[in-house]
């Protein structure tokens, strides 16, 4: 049967009423609306499960061995309580699972205490982080922004408390990890610690959730999985640091000019509403010698100007006392309006991150260079053996959970920017570069890509070619949708 196009349009617009079609999926074919597409990049999971025999659009190369993990915060209301913020949600837990040029889907809530309380009780018993619960009832310590591969388990990453341990293959709940107790409940934990290429040991930090929010650096053994802190370095005030830096010689952080608002906090505000950016103060770059086990060694620290930064790409020496670093910065305070109403019906405009490159300089303690790359990108992904040395690519997402969004591969020798785009109804995002041989080649490699389907309703896995950024093959998510979240990891096969 074949419809003409304004017989079609009343066929939409027909199953639209009855119901048939989802409503937002519908409305976004008939108008591009950014906010009906944030709103289905981050509805709640449709279902949990193992999903194989899965539908495949080119051919999977038969070099990819291994496991690709994502989290993300996995529903958009909770018992009848619609969630407001993009952090918001119980952590769903993903896997593309690639065995021979086949794939196989994953997918699962993480069972964590908080969880499974408030599915005993039926109802929303803790805040989330933009979305007070009806009943103040404190906060649940949900691992769904990170998950990371840590001596044979998996540790899911919140920034609220210690990371979840997390069985690889069922996926179930096995506890808190505190590293040998260097790692205390009364301690936050990064979402994204970073890791030495050659020993694999983990950089990591995290704050004290009381007066005066000491900041905790610590180091981590891969092989024995203890801890020791480096540097405890006491803070004026409840900051955002959401990531971080490793060259050779040391650990980089940035002290954004954004602070909680504590008499907002006290009222029983959520987090989301009380954090605040300080636009005429600076932000503060510290160099922590890696090396302190003498306990004498002192940050370095180099004023730059206000930015609200969530992350950063790689970060190197570039010559005596210069590091050369990308991060994909804003200086417009509405940033945190959108994130906080991410599932409104009203998208507010804002300036647009921009991906920088900075060089600062330790000895004068100065910016000596800062340069646009590109603009309205995220997600900042490279050849993660290169971290602590000068990598030549570096790959994002633009028009991030918007529609018509591209993989970008952006030559940091060149400064020039090169684009896949996923379609006109489609969303991408994080670019995960998985390597093709066992040596290190930035052009030996394939990105892998989850995305969105608004037409379908579906979830995606993208792969393209690292060099040339051509199709490779698309794995369709069995009709399944779930959120895009925001970060994950690829491990090879053992």
């Amino acid at each position: 049967m074949q419809f003409s196009r304004r017989e079609f349009s009343k066929f939409m617009l027909g199953a639209g009423a009855l119901g048939l079609i989802d409503s937002d999926v519908f409305g976004f074919g008939i108008n591009d609306d950014r906010a009906k597409m944030r709103r289905l990049t981050s509805q709640t999971a449709s279902g949990e499960g193992v999903w194989s025999n899965l539908k495949i659009e080119g051919k999977v190369p038969r070099s990819i061995n291994g496991t690709l993990f994502r989290t993300a915060p996995g529903k958009s209301e909770s018992f009848g309580v619609k969630l407001k913020h993009l952090f918001d949600g119980d952590a769903y837990l993903s896997s593309w699972r690639f065995d021979n040029g086949k794939v196989a889907l994953k997918g699962r809530f993480v069972p964590t205490p908080g969880r499974m309380k408030e599915l005993k009780a039926g109802k929303m018993l803790y805040g989330e982080y933009g979305t007070p619960a009806p009943t103040p009832g404190g906060g649940k310590n949900q691992p769904s922004v990170n998950v990371i591969e840590w001596r044979g388990k998996l540790l899911g990453l919140s920034e609220g408390g210690q990371p979840s341990i997390i069985n690889p293959n069922t996926f179930d709940f096995e506890g808190y990890e505190d590293f040998g107790g260097v790692v205390p409940g009364y301690l936050t934990f990064t979402a994204h610690p970073r890791f030495d290429p050659k020993t694999g040991e983990m950089f990591a930090w995290g704050f004290e959730k009381r007066p005066p929010g000491t900041m905790h650096i610590v180091n981590v053994n891969r092989k024995t999985g203890k801890a020791k802190t480096l540097y405890k370095m006491p803070q004026r005030g409840f900051n955002m640091v959401h990531d971080a830096m490793l060259t050779e010689n040391y650990f980089v952080i940035l002290i954004l000019p954004t602070a909680y608002d504590m008499q907002m906090l006290m009222t029983g505000q959520p987090l989301g509403d009380a954090i605040k950016f300080a636009e005429k103060q600076p932000t503060m770059l510290y160099a922590f010698p890696r090396d302190n086990q003498n306990g004498k060694a002192k940050p370095i620290a180099v004023e730059l100007p206000p930015y609200i930064i969530f992350h950063y790409g790689n970060a190197y020496e570039a010559g005596k006392d210069r590091i050369s670093f990308e991060t994909i910065a804003s200086d417009d305070k509405r940033l945190f309006e959108v994130l906080r109403n991410w599932r409104g019906d009203k998208v507010p405009d804002f300036r647009r991150p921009r991906l920088k490159q900075i060089t600062v300089d330790l000895a004068a303690k100065s910016v000596v260079d800062s340069t646009d790359l590109a603009e309205d990108v995220e997600f900042p992904r490279y050849d993660m053996r290169l971290t602590g040395k000068k990598a030549r690519y570096l790959y994002v997402a633009d028009k991030l959970y918007e529609s018509d969004a591209s993989v970008v591969r952006v030559d940091l020798k060149q400064r020039k920017t090169q684009k896949a785009n996923a379609g006109k109804t489609r969303t991408i995002a994080e670019p995960v570069f998985v390597p093709k041989t066992s040596e290190v080649n930035e052009d030996r490699g394939w990105i892998l890509a989850q995305g969105y389907d608004a037409v379908k309703n579906e979830n995606f896995l993208e792969i393209r070619d690292a060099q040339t950024l051509d199709f490779a093959a698309r794995v369709w998510a069995a009709g399944q949708h779930f959120p895009l979240g925001f970060h994950g990891n690829f491990y090879p096969a053992r």
